[in-house]
């Protein structure tokens, strides 16, 4: 199968001087630099509380951009690594910028931080492995002090250096490296978030950053009148693209702050969603629900949502019943369900793959569980029969997708589920120093006739369908139930887990195969509830449930919230999960089993 978009031959000249034509994003900005919208703001840092920390021009982002590349080339040259940690207020913007002006490969990281919540990728064991694999020349830090007291066990043997450059060295600032102008050349490494494995860096080149946020520019209709706004980190590919690269690429201009911001009052978010005339977002499915749990229902009236125009729901599977929980929590806020674009994207390919366009209602189809076990993607109106999938729009422009039965590599029809191959502009160059896994991954050929035409693919490792031009995702190949011969997706039973009893709802859940000598599926389900009797009850309704959609037994556990070990972009790690209930690291608050009480660990 495939879906591709047309070209758009007729689209109209793009304007001067605003990025759209540039074929690298440092071309991108010192294009807004030179033009008629050089000195209005291109992005601006939210503080805790949602007032204004800081605010950059085009000019001003060009200018501290050059000064930190003339610096870091005292420490290396063109084409060596620079570790750009998660930094305050817009020294990340300026940091990353100045790298590529300099023709070197920007590595972003979470901030140097070495406590993290628990069940997380502990970030100093994350840093230590990202240091060992890229060898960087340099470590970038917001302010020549933090290079002073800087912790050097973070990253021994490297230089520090600091984003902030005294006035003098900003006006004496050399043009960029020509590599910053190569399409071809590397822009950065995109080290992956290791929900099923270990963290690998993905080689991401200037032209797929601006190939592939050019496509959702256009899918989106993001235009200089537009903002984005963000709390998304820098160091995940869904917040580098649509808070850095997207605006730099469409004319647009950003307002952004810390994701701890968002945690801590995700009413900052939306009220800077408020305050701007036509909006475009980027967010994972978790974070509707924390505005709807965490805004009263008494306060959302006040935040007129009218503005909103685009709700970009991606980097985890996209709920329906979250988004209609969403749209109905503040439809006194004027918000309106059609502004959710749920999209598939993944680092590989840089980052969007598929995407619903802006102001169209969402796809949601209800596909009979039993037909989905056996690889076919078949109606049902029976709710109780069913899996609700929701549609992540079609191919976005130039993007090819083939679903490929991953054993023989043939193509699959429609409404067969395969695994998940892409050809795009977007599709990265491989992983760094890793060839043969990045020839197995990146340059996959299809078997049969469908492989004499020479185009490769990513295989994406996700498995789908596509159903009426809409791209519908399953799940992972490595996470999936194999129960009697037959695949089931562990989304389905988290969520039947979820749905089964109000101490589950609105938490998070995880699912995975037992081992060979004791058959059956675990499933780890959080919870704030502590009164015994409740729990008892809770569990038993849940391993019910689970158990009425899966042929085979079924443990259920208990867990205190926060305690389902995630990435650090806040995906499910199923197999973390299993590791640490095995070992007695994660200790149930109750269990129920179907077989008897604890006969599965």
């Amino acid at each position: 199968m495939n879906t591709p978009t047309e070209a758009t031959a007729t689209r109209a000249p793009a304007a001067a001087h605003t990025g759209r034509d540039a074929r690298t994003i440092v071309e991108a900005l010192t294009a807004r630099a030179e033009g008629p919208d050089a000195h209005r703001a291109v992005v601006t840092a939210l503080d805790a509380s949602g007032a204004v920390l800081e605010s950059l021009t085009p000019v001003e982002l060009d200018r501290r951009a050059r000064a930190l590349a003339a610096a870091l080339r005292e420490t290396g040259g063109a084409g060596d690594r620079v570790i750009v940690p998660a930094l305050p207020g817009l020294d990340f913007h300026i940091g990353f910028l100045g790298c590529l002006y300099a023709g070197m490969i920007a590595v972003p990281v979470p901030a140097f931080r070495t406590a993290a919540r628990a069940g997380t990728t502990t970030r100093a064991e994350r840093l230590a492995g990202i240091c060992g694999d890229c060898t960087p020349c340099a470590v970038l830090v917001s302010t020549p002090q933090d290079a002073e007291e800087a912790d050097s066990d973070l990253a021994p043997g490297v230089r520090f250096v600091a984003v902030r450059r005294p006035d003098g060295e900003a006006r004496d600032a050399s043009l960029p490296d020509p590599l910053a102008l190569d399409p071809e050349a590397t822009a950065l490494l995109q080290y992956t978030s290791g929900s099923t494995g270990d963290p690998r860096g993905v080689v991401v080149r200037h032209g797929n950053l601006v190939a592939n946020q050019a496509a959702m520019r256009d899918r989106c209709e993001v235009e200089p009148t537009t903002t984005i706004v963000s709390w998304l980190p820098f160091f995940h590919d869904m917040g580098l693209c649509t808070a850095v690269v997207l605006p730099l690429v469409s004319g647009a201009t950003t307002v952004t702050m810390e994701p701890a911001t968002f945690v801590r009052d995700p009413r900052v978010w939306l009220r800077a969603i408020a305050a701007e005339d036509d909006v475009f977002t980027a967010a994972p499915d978790f974070a509707y629900d924390i505005c709807v749990n965490r805004i009263p229902a008494e306060e959302r009236a006040a935040i007129d949502l009218s503005t909103w125009r685009i709700a970009v729901n991606g980097s985890e599977p996209v709920r329906a019943a979250t988004q209609r929980r969403f749209a109905e929590a503040f439809r006194p806020s004027f918000f309106r369900e059609e502004v959710f674009s749920p999209g598939f994207g993944l680092a590989e390919c840089t980052l969007a793959v598929s995407l619903s366009p802006s102001l169209v209602p969402t796809v949601v189809g209800l596909y009979d569980r039993e037909a989905l076990a056996e690889g076919k993607a078949v109606a049902t109106r029976v709710a109780a029969e069913g899996i609700e999938l929701v549609g992540c729009g079609p191919v976005v422009d130039d993007v090819r997708v083939e679903i490929v039965d991953p054993e023989t590599h043939r193509p699959l029809a429609d409404r067969v589920v395969g695994e998940i191959w892409v050809d795009s502009p977007g599709n990265c160059g491989g992983y760094w120093q890793r060839e043969q896994e990045s020839a197995d991954i990146f340059a996959a050929r299809l078997a049969g006739p469908d492989g004499a035409t020479g185009r490769t693919y990513v295989r994406t490792g996700d498995l789908g369908f596509v159903d009426g031009g809409e791209l519908f995702i399953t799940g992972r190949i490595k996470d999936v139930l194999i129960i009697g011969g037959e695949n089931y997706f562990p989304q389905d039973a988290e969520a039947v887990a979820l749905d089964s009893h109000p101490a589950f709802a609105q938490q998070r859940a995880a699912a995975w195969p037992l081992s060979e000598d004791d058959k059956g599926v675990a499933v780890v389900v959080e919870t704030t509830e502590r009164d015994p009797e409740a729990l008892a009850a809770a569990v038993r309704a849940a391993g019910i449930a689970v158990a009425k959609v899966l042929p085979t037994a079924v443990s259920v556990y208990a867990v205190p919230r926060n305690k389902v070990p995630r990435t650090t972009s806040g995906k499910i790690r199923r197999r973390a999960c299993a590791e640490q209930v095995r070992s007695g690291a994660l200790q149930p608050l109750a269990q129920w089993s179907s077989r008897r009480m604890g006969g599965a660990a």
